[in-house]
């Protein structure tokens, strides 16, 4: 059956009677009413109703395939928390590139045998792909004048799109200072691996965590929407890190370092603790602080009851505990 059939369009009253009829979500602490208005003006139902992964539904019985002890407000809170760790994850995430940029640097001219300029264009040379990222952006008001101050770009007739393209024909005069600020975060970590390779202080395994939680923040998506477990088997060092909290048990480390969310978290943590400044870590725990011990517990009896939301809740602050809270 295709989605045109078995997911029309429908409004958002379909919507509410679908949630309560079909769903078996319950509406005790918004009304079907401010439901319909939050649906039409705030979120959609799509990312709303993702939250709902994290709920067991009955398996048998007459409620077979509703979910159990859901209400709508548990779906709005969720995605409310969900936002709020988004927007710190991402400038976690920004901390963590500014750190490690200025360290590339910093290595890099302090290091006798590499040329600023003759490893970006062995870089490029290995990687060209990144050229035509930086073609795209030639145009862009933020990073267009460095792209054509530091890179040999012509303007070639494309006639199969019958119209002018800006080509990168030379990269052999931009030192890897300029690269550092015209290339994305993921082509910045293939430098750094580049660069580095075995040596580096994080490995591309933890930094390939950290990529995708960034951009999981950064595009938006819905990070804390399936919060099982199994879906991921963490690194080694991600191990060994967690191993060494008091606070957390064997089992609960094996368990919650297999779901995806928290393994992504728990690099993002692991990777601010070893690359960012005291103070900037300073500043950002009291935002963690504030966010994991006040925000997420002001509608905690909404998740009483539900054991997977709970035990990944409280995994989470005893990572930042027994980590960044040192800081605070």
């Amino acid at each position: 059956m295709s989605n045109k059939t078995n997911k029309p369009q429908m409004t958002s009253s379909l919507l509410v009677a679908k949630m309560r009829d079909e769903k078996g979500i319950t509406f005790k602490y918004i009304t079907e009413e401010n439901t319909e208005v939050y649906l039409t003006d705030i979120n959609n139902y799509l990312r709303t109703a993702a939250y709902r992964r994290n709920y067991p539904k009955y398996t048998c019985g007459s409620n077979k395939g509703k979910y159990i002890e859901l209400d709508f407000a548990y779906l709005q809170e969720l995605s409310t928390i969900d936002m709020h760790f988004r927007f710190l994850i991402n400038r976690m995430c920004l901390d963590i590139e500014q750190a490690l940029k200025v360290k590339l640097i910093k290595d890099i001219s302090n290091d006798i045998n590499t040329n600023a300029y003759k490893i970006v264009e062995k870089f490029l040379s290995k990687n060209s792909y990144i050229l035509k990222g930086l073609e795209a952006r030639i145009m862009s008001p933020f990073t267009g004048d460095l792209i054509q101050k530091y890179f040999n770009v012509q303007k070639v007739y494309n006639p199969t799109k019958e119209r002018d393209e800006h080509i990168i024909q030379g990269y052999d005069d931009c030192p890897v200072w300029v690269l550092c600020e015209v290339i994305t975060f993921g082509e910045f970590l293939r430098l750094y691996d580049f660069y580095y390779g075995n040596n580096a202080i994080i490995s591309r395994s933890i930094l390939g965590l950290v990529r995708s939680l960034r951009n999981g923040a950064a595009h938006n998506n819905c990070l804390l929407a399936n919060l099982s477990h199994g879906t991921s088997k963490p690194p080694r060092e991600i191990k060994d890190y967690v191993k060494k909290m008091n606070s957390i048990s064997t089992s609960q480390r094996q368990k919650k370092l297999s779901c995806r969310p928290m393994l992504e978290f728990v690099a993002l943590i692991y990777t601010y603790e070893l690359v960012v400044t005291s103070k900037v870590k300073f500043h950002r725990s009291k935002e963690l602080y504030k966010l994991f011990f006040e925000r997420m517990t002001e509608k905690k009896c909404f998740f009483s009851t539900n054991d997977l939301i709970k035990t990944n809740y409280e995994f989470a602050r005893k990572i930042i505990c027994e980590s960044l809270c040192k800081h605070k």
